[in-house]
């Protein structure tokens, strides 16, 4: 019985087995097979020199009575079995790519438990998992078509121009030479000749972006040679223009292959944004794409269009419908153009364009909430060992549900250095999947076998090794790095799904994950832990090291508050002695304090956070913190004091001083702005990441107590510095472009400009509207806030939506158009760029019954005619500066008006608690 028992929950499959189906697994085998009692048994476990376990390692077991080989696999945790052996002499043969074979000799009497150690290969080159990737891994006969598809027939084509959307193709003289069909399919051309490019922005905020970009209203691009990738009937559109049969030019060849050599290859560290998008992790594997709409004729078309120009060499026009032209920002807008030239001197790589297309704009249906899933992900089942080196071993089950008819092809975001061993469906049977190399353009595909039913739920499970994902810092700690692609996910932050995870890593490290957890636990020298999410989250992430803990209650709202710090210093910082005298205990105990005031008072002002359960971990990361659901990473600096942050600079630092006083109530306030709130697209991030800025601001208003003023006056100088401080280039963050662009912002004159509006003016856009609603004790601000959160639970939020929401809550004196509406607030604050400059003025008199006439001037400047805001005025009447009320103006103008007050002010000033931005 001990035998069935310990080795009798394992089945075919290599996957790891949940405790539930290994109990099930146990009754089976315990009632039905107890025939394998009198077999004998051999076992192990296949590791590296180092100790670390082997996962996927190739075990064949001959001789004894067998009449043929036992073939097997070493799974997640390195460890094999094969029952029910007769007595005897038996040779065991183990191999893996990248080590040397194993063969070993046992004379098999009685069950053996074996250790088997192998040796690196003395001749290494790339090293991928084993298993059974060989036979399905990049080798389905239509994707293979695809990957070496070669040239067909060549037309001349003259004076024809091709219509797409915003753009047109004019093709002077030249051949258009198309590739061979792939299962009758034709997917693309190449144009060698002469030909003119030209883009035209529909919309006038793409119109200005563009102009920021090349100084010019449109694109104008005269070419030489075009590679045409696309899906559908795509082909039709060319066909007008054909002339009539020419011989394939060698230029067409030549095109084709440096196309291929461009979008096959990839860097791991980025040179620019282009590159970083376009190349990044989850670089688009385009016969991966292409195939997905061979195997679905219904499937979203796109038409790709790499520009071989004479002014710019590499331009990239993408059409992709519900998808979307630029995956990788997570938006649904289906057009883009790409300059791309990372490494060039010019100052222009970037998107220049990125809009929906021009029908919905006509149609009033572009919206950033548009679906742009093929399939929607359910439930996630992870178990992941972390061997002793830091390499991962997992498994994924993964459920979801397609949302197109006719999908067979699910892309993942998964870590390039992540290889996948195996993936099979929910039967069993093994899949067809695509991951090149990791160098190459090695994102993660699976190609379902058959067709799955729409609206019903379907299942995978994925095997998969490597590393990157945890890199030891020292001193018992670990850099997560790969945080958001340790799994392979379906969506990314663009859906919730239900988490299952189970981590098994050696001993003395813990890990701390999103979820609630359920149990841990020793085995086998390992620490073996459960978590799960109670409801749904966008993203799953953990921490991980030689982690002490402690908890705080907190009695008012039932949050419960762990805190997880490290007792030694990172390897990078351990040699600065400033850092010596860190007390981890009581700045952990500080750090918890922190959480739980910011906890309670952003319950106050937003509502309930959907989680009961809150973990605070330090990280290695002197300067940058993080949060997931229910998980907040914070940086060794958030542990220090003012004396060893002055030891360490030698001077006070205002700038740092200001981010370790901002960074936890930041990343705490996450729990409700990324979390409780996802974001619809990169245009709407701001929502996220500026409404966790602000709550800091407000946490150092409420929270700190005592003289609460400096901090907080000190924190939006801060910010206004940010958003408005020009940098080498003579660019402000501002003048980059609107805070609506988000990560386009980002260009090589403004490398930090997303970084200094998204965050510090989407703070000041949520702490103005809070100003213009003002009532006694916020409550008009509190109520929006909390119909917002409510409202946005079980869906993104978007600038149009949140419009709304404040729209509905909007005082009458917000009404400056009198239309109920707040365009105009929207249009300057998060669709512009003006920001106005005031001048202030003001006169006491006496008045009747000892009243006092206050005649105010104020002058609005540096902006346009349109432009108006609701600017507050403070009085002190001795006891500090207190609302007396606000002021509109519109446009470059002054005005001037007069109001009685109860008593005579020793000062009067015009936007003193720093709510509204301005020069």
């Amino acid at each position: 019985m001990k035998i069935i028992c310990r080795f009798g929950i394992h089945s075919s499959s290599t996957t790891p087995l949940n405790l539930c189906q290994a109990l099930c697994l146990l009754v089976f085998f315990c009632s039905v097979s107890s025939a394998s009692l009198f077999g004998t048994t051999v076992s192990g476990t296949v590791q590296d020199p180092s100790g670390a376990v082997v996962s996927g390692a190739r075990i064949e077991i001959t001789g004894g009575n067998l009449a043929q080989a036992v073939v097997l696999s070493s799974d997640a945790l390195g460890k094999f079995v094969s029952p029910d052996l007769q007595p005897g002499k038996y040779v065991l043969k183990v191999t893996h790519d990248g080590f040397e074979p194993l063969e070993q000799t046992i004379d098999l009497q009685t069950s053996n438990e074996l250790q088997l150690s192998l040796a690196i290969a003395r001749v290494q080159t790339n090293i991928s998992v084993a298993g059974k990737a060989g036979a399905y891994a990049n080798s389905d006969p239509v994707y293979l078509q695809l990957r070496n598809v070669g040239l067909g027939e060549s037309f001349l084509i003259e004076n024809f121009t091709l219509i797409s959307d915003v753009a047109t193709f004019h093709f002077e003289k030249g051949t258009l030479t198309f590739l061979t069909p792939v299962e009758g399919v034709v997917t693309g051309a190449i144009y060698v000749g002469d030909g003119h490019f030209n883009l035209k922005p529909t919309t006038a905020l793409n119109v200005r972006e563009l102009s920021r970009r090349i100084e010019g209203e449109s694109v104008d691009e005269d070419f030489s040679e075009i590679v045409f990738r696309f899906t559908g009937e795509g082909r039709m559109g060319f066909l007008p223009g054909l002339k009539g049969k020419a011989a394939t030019p060698e230029e067409a060849n030549n095109a084709f292959r440096h196309w291929r050599e461009k979008v096959r290859q990839r860097r791991e560290v980025a040179a620019g944004f282009s590159e970083y998008l376009l190349e990044g992790e989850s670089m688009d594997n385009v016969d991966a794409d292409i195939l997905a709409a061979i195997y679905n004729p219904s499937h979203p078309p796109f038409f790709n269009a790499y520009i071989h120009g004479k002014k710019h060499k590499d331009l990239r026009y993408f059409v992709r419908a519900r998808v979307g032209a630029l995956p990788q920002l997570d938006s649904p807008e289906e057009v883009g153009l790409i300059n791309f030239n990372p490494e060039g001197m010019a100052m222009d790589d970037g998107v220049w364009y990125l809009a929906h297309m021009k029908a919905e704009y006509a149609n009033h249906t572009a919206s950033s909430q548009e679906d742009r899933r093929l399939f929607a992900t359910k439930r996630y089942k992870i178990e992941t060992v972390v061997a002793k080196n830091g390499h991962l071993f997992s498994t994924a089950n993964i459920e979801f549900e397609p949302l197109i008819a006719g999908e067979r092809v699910l892309k993942f975001g998964l870590l390039p250095n992540l290889r996948v061993s195996r993936v099979v469906d929910a039967q069993g049977t093994d899949l067809h999947y695509v991951q090149e190399n990791r160098k190459e353009d090695g994102s993660f595909y699976v190609i379902l076998a058959t067709v799955p039913e729409f609206g019903k739920k379907f299942s995978i499970s994925v095997e998969y090794a490597g590393d990157h994902v945890l890199n030891d810092a020292g001193g018992g700690s670990y850099y997560v790095a790969a945080r958001t692609s340790w799994y392979p996910n379906l969506n990314g932050f663009g859906e919730r799904a239900l988490y299952d995870l189970t981590y098994q890593v050696p001993r003395k490290y813990k890990v701390v994950s999103v979820g609630e957890l359920q149990s841990e636990a020793i085995e086998d020298e390992r620490a073996v832990s459960h978590w799960v999410t109670p409801s749904p989250v966008a993203v799953a992430g953990f921490n991980y090291g030689e982690y002490k803990t402690m908890t705080l209650a907190d009695e008012i709202t039932g949050y419960k508050i762990s805190g997880y710090y490290l007792t030694e210093l990172p390897d990078r910082l351990s040699g600065f002695s400033a850092l010596k005298s860190l007390a981890p205990t009581p700045m952990t105990e500080y750090a918890l304090e922190q959480t739980r005031a910011q906890m309670q008072l952003c319950t106050h002002y937003f509502g309930k956070s959907p989680y009961q359960n809150i973990y605070i971990t330090e990280q290695p990361d002197f300067n940058f913190g993080q949060s997931w659901p229910n998980l907040v990473y914070l940086p060794i600096s958030a542990y220090t004091d003012s004396t060893q942050r002055w030891l360490l600079f030698g001077n006070i630092n205002n700038r740092f001083t200001g981010f370790v006083q901002e960074v936890t109530p930041h990343e705490v306030a996450h729990q409700w702005w990324g979390h409780a709130v996802g974001w619809a697209s990169y245009h709407d991030q701001w929502l996220s990441e500026g409404f966790a800025e602000f709550s800091a601001g407000l946490f150092l208003q409420h929270a700190m107590g005592g003289n609460w003023q400096k901090d907080y006056f000190e924190f939006w100088d801060r910010l206004k510095r940010r958003i408005l401080e020009k940098n080498k280039f003579g660019v402000a963050p501002n003048d980059a472009g609107p805070l609506w662009m988000g990560l386009r912002l980002i260009s090589p004159k403004s490398g930090d400009a997303y970084q200094n509006v998204t965050y510090p003016k989407g703070a000041y856009v949520l702490n103005m509207l809070r100003s213009i609603m003002y009532t006694e004790n916020d409550q008009q601000f509190i109520d929006m806030m909390h119909d917002f959160v409510e409202s946005h639970r079980d869906q993104p939020a978007s600038t149009e939506s949140f419009k709304r929401i404040a729209e509905k809550h909007m005082t009458k004196l917000m009404d400056l158009q009198g239309n109920g509406r707040l365009d105009w607030f929207f249009n300057e604050w998060v669709y512009g760029t003006l920001v106005p400059k005031y001048h202030f003025e003001y006169q006491l008199s006496p008045a009747d019954g000892g009243k006092v006439k206050l005649h105010m001037s104020v002058t609005q400047s540096e902006v346009d005619e349109n432009f108006m805001m609701l600017v507050p005025v403070f009085a002190d009447f001795g006891k500090g500066m207190v609302r007396i009320g606000q002021v509109g103006v519109i446009g470059n103008s002054t005005r001037e008006l007069d109001t009685l007050l109860p008593a005579q002010p020793k000062k009067v000033a015009l936007n003193h608690n720093k709510d509204i931005l301005e020069r």
